[in-house]
């Protein structure tokens, strides 16, 4: 049974040689002719593939002229047939690995090309070098591949016949005979619905061998019979002397020992005018057998030592053909490292050549270069003016950000001596207070100290943040906040200074309304709005925050005071777009307005919005606006 699984793959793999329309004397006959063009090399591809498993040490010769010629000419499609050509050719020779490497090479040429039936040929021939190796898994893996795309419009038949005919093979070895059925079926339909009437002939051979390993002897011999028939008149010896050995099998194993034998005699006589030795191997063994069963020892010995003579020959035969195709392999990279070796030499000359004339394009060049000097230096002139002009301009702002920084540090100080001189008036009254007794006295200081402490924390932290902001390192990170937490943060930071102060400090917001902003950058600018507001509020005042939703989706959150106000001149300058240091103002509202203008910027990278409505002499309020943040 073991031969019955190798007799029918090597059918499958034969098929397409047995069926090619041009014989090697024709196509000879053409490459005598044909001149060394795209043309020749679709003749060398296909003596090539006409001999690759009849004569695969022959066929080596034209598919390395063949891809020796189609590189030199760039012809990309007849590169990949002989690549695919000269893979077959060393699978048969035992070459694996070398088979494999051009397989693969066809593979990624075939892909560049996009030609889809090259990528199934490739993996079918991948497919069937591991098939002969007996590795099934990796066997079984390139025949997936390959029928992944079997179906597609560009894929031909002959490719699709090899590929179902391998696959059936293969699940039939493995034990799977039912999808080794189907995959033999296929081909066989496909062989008739196309009219080749050698590949009907050879699938049904192929089903014939099948139901004889599943001992179903009449269904074998069926199906055998019908394969005999169809190709006695098409004259292909190779596959008659086949299809003859494998119903003369299922003879032998039904003891139909008369027919057997003459169908094995048929198959040898074959076999031997076409000298097809490994026909005449199986019948040899066949007809072994055959005596053996007639009890006819001494003709089966006979037989057998036919048998055993001829195999050492193949097998001889076989390693001169791969100890051939090895020094053909050889031969070929030799001559090709010789006409690489030629190529880089020619490149190595144009590329001396190039280097010179490009000495001699330099030495123009450089003479009309000098023409072009004096035209040069005048454009230089004035850009060397214009360049003089940006350079004034630039040097006019850097001496205005010198001076901001200036009047800034001057501002920081004067801001600070106050907090700090609070801390030495305090240290005075401890002092004034102890020596007086005054109880009374030492209980306000801590206050007194509280409230310092706050207005200098206040004041770097505003500084800190602006640093920050104007390096654009401050990340802005936005998140849902309820404005309720916001709202309630800020009173409870200034519930003691305003205690202190006697100012009442209400809430009217709403409970579920919500912002989508960054948690840091909205509590430094409710605190600094607060803390405005404290500051510029008499004893006995009101600050009260409140919130509401404004039409569309936004949030208005708002801080008023009961102080002085201000005037529509303060309000607007305030508004206006200079720095921290650019807001001279005077009055009950004046300040560096370092904490307003860092209240902008951060309201600006979030998206929203400041605003100041003011009365003078009826307070102020202080507005900002939110996207409000979704359900």
């Amino acid at each position: 049974m073991q031969r019955l699984l190798i007799l029918c793959f090597l059918f499958c793999i034969a098929y397409t040689v047995a069926s090619a329309q041009s014989t090697e004397a024709t196509l000879l006959r053409k490459l005598r002719t044909q001149p060394a063009d795209t043309g020749r090399v679709r003749l060398l591809n296909a003596l090539c593939y006409e001999l690759h498993d009849s004569a695969p040490t022959r066929a080596l010769t034209y598919g390395e002229q063949s891809r020796a010629l189609a590189r030199r000419l760039q012809d990309q499609p007849g590169l990949l047939q002989a690549l695919l050509n000269l893979g077959s050719c060393y699978a048969n020779l035992a070459d694996g690995p070398h088979a494999l490497q051009l397989q693969q090479q066809a593979l990624q040429l075939a892909r560049r090309l996009n030609n889809v039936d090259g990528i199934v040929r490739s993996y079918a021939g991948m497919g069937g070098v591991y098939h002969e190796r007996n590795d099934t898994a990796a066997a079984l893996l390139n025949y997936r591949r390959a029928l992944e795309r079997a179906y597609e419009p560009r894929v031909t038949v002959r490719t699709q016949l090899m590929l179902f005919g391998n696959l059936g093979n293969l699940y039939f070895n493995l034990g799977r005979r039912q999808e080794g059925l189907v995959f033999t079926r296929r081909a066989l339909q496909l062989a008739r619905r196309t009219g080749d009437r050698p590949g009907e002939s050879l699938y049904l051979a192929d089903l014939g061998s099948f139901y004889l390993q599943m001992n179903q002897l009449e269904t074998a011999e069926g199906l055998l019979r019908q394969s005999v028939m169809l190709v006695e008149p098409l004259n292909i010896p190779r596959f008659e002397a086949g299809h003859l050995e494998l119903l003369a099998t299922a003879l032998l194993l039904k003891s139909e020992l008369e027919e057997a034998e003459e169908l094995t005699r048929r198959a040898l006589a074959l076999s031997r005018r076409i000298d097809y030795k490994e026909r005449v191997l199986d019948a040899y063994s066949l007809l072994a057998e055959i005596s053996a069963s007639r009890r006819n020892f001494e003709q089966a010995f006979t037989w057998q030592n036919r048998f055993r003579d001829l195999n050492d020959s193949l097998n001889s035969r076989s390693r001169v053909q791969t100890l051939t195709a090895l020094q053909t392999r050889y031969e070929t990279a030799e001559k090709e490292g010789q006409i690489r070796r030629l190529t880089e030499r020619g490149l190595a000359s144009q590329q001396r050549n190039r280097a010179l004339w490009g000495t001699i394009a330099a030495l123009v060049l450089g003479l009309g270069g000098m023409g072009l000097l004096y035209f040069k230096l005048r454009r230089s002139r004035e850009a060397l003016a214009v360049n003089h002009r940006f350079l004034e301009e630039a040097t006019k702002e850097l001496r205005q950000v010198a001076a901001s920084k200036d009047r800034l540090y001057a501002i920081v100080a004067h801001d600070l001596r106050g907090p700090v001189t609070s801390f030495a008036g305090v240290t005075e009254l401890i002092d004034f207070y102890l020596k007086q007794g005054d109880e009374q006295g030492l209980r306000r200081l801590p206050d007194l100290v509280r409230q310092s402490a706050h207005q200098l924390n206040h004041l770097l932290d505003n500084l800190l943040n602006w640093a920050v902001n104007q390096t654009g390192e401050l990340a802005f990170r936005p998140e849902r906040l309820p404005v309720v937490d916001l709202l309630t943060q800020a009173i409870q930071l200034y519930t003691n200074t305003a205690e202190a102060k006697q100012i009442t400090l209400r809430l009217e917001t709403l409970p579920e309304a919500a912002v989508w902003a960054d948690a840091h950058m909205t509590q430094t600018v409710l605190r600094n709005l607060v803390g405005n507001a404290l500051k510029f509020t008499p004893s006995g005042g009101t600050i009260q925050l409140g919130a509401e939703a404004l039409p569309g989706s936004g949030v208005r959150l708002s801080v008023t005071d009961t102080g002085a106000g201000m005037d529509q001149r303060q309000v607007t300058a305030l508004l206006t777009d200079a720095g921290p240091t650019n807001h001279p103002m005077r009055g009950p509202r004046s300040g560096t307005g370092l904490g307003l203008l860092l209240c902008r910027a951060f309201m600006h990278r979030q998206g929203g919005s400041l605003d100041i409505k003011s009365v003078l002499g009826q307070g102020t309020t202080v507005a900002i606006t939110l996207p409000a943040a979704r359900a």
